[in-house]
């Protein structure tokens, strides 16, 4: 068997930053700000939005976005067959290793940031496999 092309290695590259930042920004990001919004309403603290705030954690979104499509370029082999059953097992993985970072460490913070890790890790599957894997 033959190694790929080096130029296959960094199109594979390019790609999981491209569609880990931009799923990133766009679910862990505003999905993020959101989660904190509503954590604000539900536990009736003052919420000090601004739009500076905002985009900054719509940044931080993109950047552990990419680093979550890194992820998945790195263990695409390694799960399972079934799409529906590797989009939500991306997605689980990446929940995990976020949760330890969440704060206040309180089961209202980990039901509302819940949606939006398995929004992003849905949506990045399926985009990876519909943009990487099909052109095997």
């Amino acid at each position: 068997m033959t190694n790929p092309p080096v130029g296959t290695h960094l199109k594979r590259f390019a790609t999981a930053l491209l569609l880990g930042a931009a799923t990133g920004a766009v679910f862990l990001g505003v999905g993020g700000r959101l989660a904190m919004h509503a954590f604000a309403l539900a536990t009736a603290r003052s919420a000090g939005f601004t739009l500076r705030g905002s985009l900054n954690v719509v940044f931080a979104g993109a950047i552990t976005g990419a680093i979550g499509g890194l992820l998945l370029a790195g263990i695409d082999r390694f799960l399972p067959r079934p799409r529906g059953f590797r989009a939500l097992l991306f997605a689980a993985v990446c929940y995990l290793i976020a949760t330890p970072g969440f704060r206040p460490p309180r089961p209202l913070v980990f039901a509302l940031f819940a949606p939006a890790f398995l929004a992003y890790g849905v949506v990045l599957e399926l985009t990876w496999e519909r943009f990487v894997r099909e052109r095997r």
